[in-house]
């Protein structure tokens, strides 16, 4: 649109310039004098006239006659003829060459390579039985295509591999396959590949670790397939969110061949259906080409580079520098990116992320009810949002459903308020009745900016109430295997960044009873109560979706009742990148996206 009207701008300027010429030619040459009067002072402005006799005659004192020199004349008019046709061909080759930039620019083009700065190595979390979300992995969505997907506004899930579905009880699911897709290996996808990558699901091959999310299809019964592109998954009762939980937790079939050929070295040798394939894999970069075979429209770029770079400030300065080309960034970098000509960004409010603080309920205090409503009740937590981002910009939720659809102000009441003397005397009993003191919590959490500054101003303000706090603020990729791969389980309050937003089984499924988000099997905090399973049940079983919002709230309340978390907060993010990159979009997990059926990245020239 600019370089539209810039063209209509050259064009008028230079239209009115011939335009003068010509006037200039075709009448009396006029020019403003300033007339003064005997006293010297200068008067008021007036148009003069050049005569038949070559004489100019001031219209208010006519008696003053000035003879000029015809030849004079000519050539101050020849050169003001001159200055105007060369300023008029200026404009029109600065007309010309705006054309044609717009065109180049608006104009997708083939070739290049993108350069995606990232929060955590890749090199390691490429094997598709353990992608976490897309926000730590988006190599791995480049990689790996699911069944289904997240389409752009979210709403319910799109085709991907799987073309359709239909269910008539909610139980029984039938897919339909894209034909004619390949693995990076160059072999069709059948259903027989999909229905193994399922079985993963229902039983885990000995000498394995369970699947990443394997607690999100623990409903599965069996697998069959019908033909070479249709397949029937059988589940062990109806479960309404099936299609929503495909598409946010299954999101890659592999070829069985290529994972048994390479067992827990396939992260070294991934082998997808996704736009991109690997072509080297380092511990500080992980290098994608262009899959030539690949189902859905033919990427732009040749290649895309995942650079590791660990701190949100070098990723900026890389950013600035032309190092990278696209990343992840904070809140504290809009001033910076703001002032930079070559740079825009998009904030991403993470439908798919809600951060709040857990309690591991494995270990005491935090197994005791009234430790856990002191610590909600001694931080002013909202304050603490709003003000753990920059410019007290923070949006603190009261909830876990706040700030989705699916929000139940009927669960407000469930909320204590700001209250350190009550939270005091419940840490003196809780205490009193252990006969002992509260030891140091083990506060988890990563080092995002953001989350750093909750840890610091929460220490301050729950000590104050008895509760030490022992921070240990980890690297993002370390601190998510503390959380939910070390078979230790040593931590006591940790951050968890599951959310609501695309369907709230997603986010309630880590509190399920023995649901295998745990290092242990159990739920991810050891949280268990039959009372909040039972409301999930009834959830997933609801034919309609208004009763199973209805659950689902229900269940919320149970969780809000016993303190299982604290709600902090929606994941904010900011994606930035250069203005010469085009296209670039984000999934649900935040997850950077560079090419699907819907998306297509490519560099301006």
């Amino acid at each position: 649109m600019k370089q539209l009207t810039l063209q209509r701008v050259l064009l008028r300027v230079w239209w009115c310039s011939i335009d003068a010429l010509k006037r200039k030619n075709s009448q009396s040459f006029l020019t403003e004098s300033v007339r003064r009067d005997h006293s010297g002072r200068q008067g008021d402005a007036v148009w003069i006239k050049k005569d038949q006799d070559n004489t100019v005659v001031i219209p208010n004192n006519p008696e003053r006659r000035y003879t000029r020199d015809p030849d004079e004349e000519r050539r101050k008019t020849m050169r003001r003829q001159h200055f105007g046709y060369f300023f008029a061909a200026c404009l029109v080759c600065l007309w010309i060459t705006s054309l044609f930039s717009f065109a180049f620019a608006s104009e997708p083009r083939y070739g290049g390579t993108l350069r995606v700065g990232v929060l955590i190595p890749q090199f390691n979390r490429l094997d598709s039985r353990y992608v976490t979300i897309g926000l730590f992995d988006p190599t791995a969505e480049m990689i790996y295509d699911g069944l289904l997907q997240w389409g752009e506004k979210y709403e319910k899930p799109a085709p991907m591999l799987a073309t359709s579905y239909e269910t008539k009880d909610n139980r029984v699911w039938v897919f339909h396959l894209r034909k004619g897709v390949k693995f990076h290996n160059g072999r069709e996808m059948t259903a027989e590949d999909v229905k193994t990558n399922i079985d993963w699901f229902i039983e885990t091959p000995k000498g394995w670790k369970p699947v990443q999310r394997k607690g999100s299809f623990e409903d599965l019964e069996k697998v069959e397939v019908i033909d070479r592109y249709t397949l029937k998954i059988t589940l062990k009762r109806p479960f309404a969110p099936f299609p929503r939980i495909l598409a946010t937790n299954m999101r890659a079939i592999v070829p069985p061949e290529e994972v048994e050929k390479w067992g827990d070295k396939f992260t070294f040798h991934p082998v997808g259906t996704g736009a991109f394939k690997a072509l080297d894999i380092k511990e500080d970069k992980v290098i994608l080409e262009r899959f030539e075979g690949y189902w859905g429209p033919k990427p732009y770029l040749d290649r895309v580079e995942y650079i590791f770079i660990r701190s949100d400030e070098s990723r900026l300065i890389g950013l600035q520098k032309g190092e990278i080309d696209i990343t992840y960034l904070f809140d504290d970098a809009k001033p910076i990116l703001e002032k930079d000509p070559n740079i825009a960004y998009v904030q991403i409010l993470i439908p798919d992320s809600h951060v709040k603080i857990s309690f591991n309920f494995r270990r005491w205090p935090m197994s005791d009810i009234r430790f856990r409503k002191a610590v909600w009740m001694g931080a002013d937590w909202k304050n603490l949002t709003i003000n753990a981002y920059p410019f007290k910009s923070g949006n603190p939720t009261r909830t876990f459903f706040e700030h989705t659809r699916y929000f139940n102000p009927e669960a407000l009441k469930l909320v204590p308020s700001h209250n350190p003397e009550e939270a005091k005397r419940l840490i003196q009993t809780v205490e009193k009745d252990a006969g002992k003191k509260i030891p140091p919590i083990y506060w988890l959490d990563n080092d995002a900016t953001d989350r750093k500054v909750m840890g610091e101003m929460a220490k301050i303000q729950l000590g104050q109430i008895g509760v030490p706090l022992n921070l240990q603020i980890l690297p993002r990729g370390i601190f998510t295997d503390k959380l939910s791969r070390d078979p230790k389980i040593e931590w006591d309050m940790a951050q968890i960044g599951i959310g609501f937003g695309l369907d709230p089984y997603v986010g309630l499924i880590y509190f399920m009873t023995n649901s295998g988000y745990g290092a242990d099997g159990k739920s991810l905090p050891g949280y268990s109560n039959p009372e909040f399973d039972r409301w999930l049940q009834k959830a997933v079983e609801a034919m309609e979706e208004g009763g199973r919002i209805k659950c689902y709230q229900e269940a919320e309340k149970v969780l809000l009742k016993d303190v299982v978390a604290v709600p902090w907060y929606p994941t904010r993010v900011l994606m930035a990148y250069n203005k010469k990159v085009k296209g670039a979009r984000y999934s649900g997990q935040a997850a950077i996206l560079i090419a699907r059926d819907w998306v297509n990245t490519w560099l301006e020239k």
